[in-house]
């Protein structure tokens, strides 16, 4: 029997744990947006899902790709996935037209089911895709042409497909924001998952009597772990909505009896900004988990725990590690650090050249697993990436941060050139890309700025070609708009005659850039200029 860090775990497929816990019976599993599945009924429909999947040509190692808000459908297409070997990959509900197709492009999906309301991002992107998905829709079918409906998949056999699926196969493809080019889809495999949730009840101290109300999506890793596959695991509830409203967070932690949150940093900033109130300590939340160091001041952090009466505990964790690959515990908290790795995965600190740095000394982060198994398995259609992240076989994070002599881990900030903007990773290559390909714009750079909800704001600094008819900065916004997600969508405008360079390459000095900080320049917000 396959031992993970002197766990034995439940099973190592999403496929048999899945059948495993229909022994939960009518418990609820996953409670989204008031709708419940319960554990027995995982099992029962995801087997008409997966033999309804066969019944329309997927087979193991086929993708099928959703594009879809939480819902517990989503959950039934994931499981009828895993139980026949094929993979899932959910899609980001924000993409539109040209970041839509190049995504489902990347995945080559067979398949692609999508709401109703998502179905004009979809027929925007069509034209541009290089292949034609079987579309099924959650919702009307004639918003789409040729479609059909999600509950096709819902007509297939109750019984267990008879086919062989291992703990190392694909299960998953997860996209993930670039640094220097387009986003990235993870490829996970199931026991990527299984230890997670194993990472998972360490941390949190889980068992099958916790409730945790997720804050994210399933096309996130935090949604996914943190609502689904966590406690799928542990025979625990997840508890998921449409979107995060801070106005209605603290009703739906009291209506379900949430004991596990996690909120992201900006989450916690609009929660504090709230009136207080009684359901401000009456709730029954013993912990937070996945709170990202440095996504939030500490101040900030600490003044959640004390208003809200729960420890946050924060971790570092991306999706190519395998997430909470590094974190407190309830016992073992160190300030200003994001924990240890406890086993999981060494770490080292290291110069440009890769040579290890001492104690206390900052360089870029990188992990190797002690594992096997347990990060992803490459990146989708990009294997000089994947071999680019793994230079000398060790996992190369990006991110900048230093070991204190005891092997905790202080993160310090992000190297590469990605914005972290409302929980989501944006890579500054989308923004310029859809930015340049407007006839007036010679070149652009985008960087973050601070944000007066925590993480960052998008800035882009652009230079304008010497044409007659010059856009203004609400324009040039309104293109974005058109083609990217609006958390990829610059909220400052700022023009230049001519970019700061290094001398090696002759490379935007985006560095500099991101030193001048907000300046002064057009605010989307309130269509105005900013006075220096």
């Amino acid at each position: 029997m396959i031992d993970i860090m002197g766990h034995t775990p439940h099973a190592t497929t999403l496929r048999d744990l899945v059948v495993l816990r229909a022994s939960y019976g009518e418990k609820p599993f996953l409670i989204c947006r008031d709708e419940t599945l319960t554990y027995a009924d995982s099992d029962r429909l995801s087997n008409r899902v997966a033999n309804s999947l066969i019944a329309h040509g997927i087979g193991h190692g086929d993708v099928v790709a959703t594009l879809m808000y939480n819902a517990v459908e989503q959950a039934l297409i994931w499981f009828g996935c895993a139980k026949i070997g094929a993979i899932y990959a959910p899609l980001n509900v924000s993409l539109v037209k040209d970041d839509l197709a190049y995504s489902l492009n990347d995945t080559g999906a067979k398949m692609l089911v999508v709401d109703e309301e998502l179905a004009p991002a979809y027929n925007a992107a069509a034209p541009a895709l290089d292949f034609k998905p079987q579309v099924l829709v959650h919702g009307a079918v004639d918003v789409i042409p040729g479609a059909r409906p999600l509950n096709d998949l819902l007509q297939g056999e109750e019984t267990l497909p008879d086919i062989e699926v291992k703990g190392t196969d694909p299960m998953a493809i997860v996209y993930t924001g670039g640094s220097t080019s387009m986003p990235k889809g993870v490829l996970a495999s199931h026991l990527y998952y299984i230890a997670a949730a194993i990472r998972y009840e360490e941390i949190a101290e889980a068992t099958e009597d916790d409730v945790h109300y997720a804050n994210s999506h399933f096309f996130h890793i935090g949604g996914q772990q943190f609502a689904i596959t966590s406690p799928l695991y542990l025979g625990m509830t997840g508890i998921m909505d449409k979107w995060f409203s801070a106005s209605n967070y603290w009703n739906i932690v009291h209506k379900y009896g949430a004991t596990i949150i996690d909120p992201l940093g900006t989450m916690m900033a609009v929660l504090l900004r709230r009136p207080e109130s009684e359901l401000d300590k009456t709730h029954k939340v013993r912990v937070g988990v996945g709170i990202a160091s440095s996504q939030v001041r500490r101040e900030l952090r600490d003044e959640f725990q004390a208003r809200f009466g729960a420890p946050m505990l924060e971790v570092y964790s991306m999706t190519e590690m395998g997430v909470l690959m590094c974190s407190e515990r309830l016992h073992d908290r160190r300030i200003g650090s994001c924990g240890r790795p406890h086993g999981w995965a060494e770490v080292m600190i290291v110069d440009p050249d890769d040579n290890p740095v001492p104690a206390n000394t900052q360089g870029q982060i990188l992990f190797r697993p002690k594992v096997p198994n347990t990060y992803m398995i490459e990146y989708v259609n990009k294997p000089k990436e994947t071999l680019a992240a793994w230079q000398n076989l060790w996992y190369h994070s990006g991110d900048l941060g230093y070991l204190d002599d005891e092997g905790y881990v202080y993160f310090v900030g992000r190297e590469a050139h990605w914005i972290r903007r409302r929980g989501e990773n944006v890579s500054a290559f989308e923004v310029e890309k859809a930015l340049t390909a407007h006839e007036a714009v010679v070149d652009c750079a985008a960087v973050g700025v601070p944000s007066d909800v925590g993480e960052e704001d998008i800035k882009v600094y652009i230079q304008l070609s010497d044409a007659a008819d010059r856009p203004d900065p609400a324009e040039l916004v309104g293109w974005c708009k058109e083609r990217i997600a609006f958390f990829k969508v610059p909220r400052y405008v700022e023009y230049v005659e001519e970019f700061p360079r290094t001398m090696t390459k002759n490379e935007i000095a985006r560095h500099e850039l991101r030193e001048r900080g907000i300046g002064a320049p057009w605010d989307s917000n309130t269509g105005n200029w900013i006075e220096a």
